[in-house]
């Protein structure tokens, strides 16, 4: 490299660098910013049910095991040889109040029955010949001129005659025992009922009071449910020990160990002591007539499910429990599509929905309410509504 183009680099060559930097910064300032990015608004697309107010009535459900409502053992008040049983005396059987459901011998008690009836004879003979003599020591007395006040009443026999008569209702009273012990050799039901057992065949020789089967009544069956305090207090207990108590209470019974089938139930009475060790009261359904037909039949030891009608609540919004966000309000949307706060006071859920009594209603009659909230939403937001439907669920 000559000497020339050396010292030309060494002028030249910064200058061209700065002239390069300078440019640089030029281009730099001259570029313009983009504009700010404004993110979309994103509206939430929702679903809502339409509520109207209506008056409801809640049901309380329990549970018990259906038990017969007279349930009696059958017993003989005489002893003796069984000489026959009844065709329909056998499990399973019905029989009808006053059917003879076994006979023990009454030959004995034809005897005895006989010797009371000869002493009631020979009773009345005696009271007859004491009423005779009495009759003639009174003329005897009256034709001696005394007064008959005067008389001793020993002298008149009336001791004599108390005796015969007391004698008489003696012998009448054991002819009478004897006549009721010859009738009791008929062993009778004493209602209506359906057989449960049979502990006795012709020829047993059983004594008076031996179980000779069981009987259970035809007439009603009942349930024995539980009830906490606070199911109590959404019922109209009737209080069969209080004067002017409340109607009884309706209630539908069900069975898992019969699939379809319903009974009607009516709660007739409230038990008036609660149970120290759970803390609730018993109530009484009685089913009438369970036995009368194949598609009633509910037999005696059933599980059963009870629903009973509670007291109505007027003017409640009945509705899903998804709807409701921290146990006190639900949010509803406007007819400009905003969203709003409802303030509800639940006051009965079952079976995935409530009742709610509304706080200071928010909007007009009926209303849109949001089936599942979202923990984003704001009072007066915007909201897409993709479905709307009637209310549903039955609490």
């Amino acid at each position: 490299m000559t000497a020339g183009k050396k010292a030309f680099n060494l002028l030249f060559a910064p200058l061209v660098v700065v002239l390069a930097f300078a440019g640089i910064q030029a281009l730099v300032k001259a570029r313009k910013d983009p504009p700010p990015r404004v993110p979309p608004v994103a509206v939430p697309h929702v679903t809502v049910i339409v509520s109207k107010p209506e008056d409801a009535v809640p049901t309380v459900s329990s549970f018990g095991n259906v038990r017969a409502y007279y349930a009696t053992t059958v017993s003989g008040q005489v002893g003796g040889k069984v000489e026959s049983v009844a065709g329909n005396f056998e499990a399973g059987r019905a029989v009808a109040a006053g059917d003879v459901l076994a006979k023990i011998e009454d030959a004995d008690f034809r005897a005895a029955l006989s010797e009371r009836e000869a002493a009631v004879s020979a009773a009345e003979q005696a009271l007859a010949d004491e009423e005779a003599r009495s009759a003639i020591a009174r003329e005897d007395w009256l034709a001696s001129g005394r007064e008959i006040d005067a008389a001793p009443a020993f002298t008149l026999r009336v001791p004599q005659l108390k005796a015969a008569r007391a004698a008489l209702e003696a012998a009448e009273s054991a002819a009478g025992q004897a006549r009721l012990d010859l009738e009791r050799t008929g062993i009778r039901a004493p209602f209506d009922a359906i057989v449960e057992s049979r502990d006795v065949s012709p020829g047993n020789v059983v004594a008076a009071g031996a179980s000779l089967g069981t009987l259970i009544s035809r007439e009603k069956v009942e349930v024995r449910l539980p009830i906490t305090p606070e199911q109590a207090a959404r019922l109209d207990l009737p209080l069969a020990f209080v004067d002017g108590s409340g109607p009884p209470l309706s209630a539908v019974l069900k069975s898992p160990a019969r699939p379809g089938g319903e009974w009607r139930a009516t709660i007739t009475r409230t038990e008036a002591a609660m149970d120290e060790r759970n803390q609730v009261l018993y109530v009484i359904a009685e089913v009438p007539r369970p036995f009368d037909s194949g598609e009633g039949f509910l037999p005696v030891g059933t599980f059963v499910t009870a629903e009973l009608a509670g007291a109505t609540l007027p003017g409640v919004h009945r509705l899903p429990d998804t709807a409701l966000v921290e146990d006190d309000h639900v949010w509803i949307v406007d007819a400009s599509g905003k969203l709003r706060r409802q303030q509800v006071e639940r006051l009965f859920s079952a079976d995935g929905s409530f009742l709610a009594r509304l706080v200071d209603p928010a909007a007009a009659p009926p209303l849109r309410v949001v089936v599942r909230p979202l923990a984003s939403f704001r009072d007066g937001g915007d909201v897409i509504v993709d479905e709307e439907s009637p209310a549903t669920g039955k609490p």
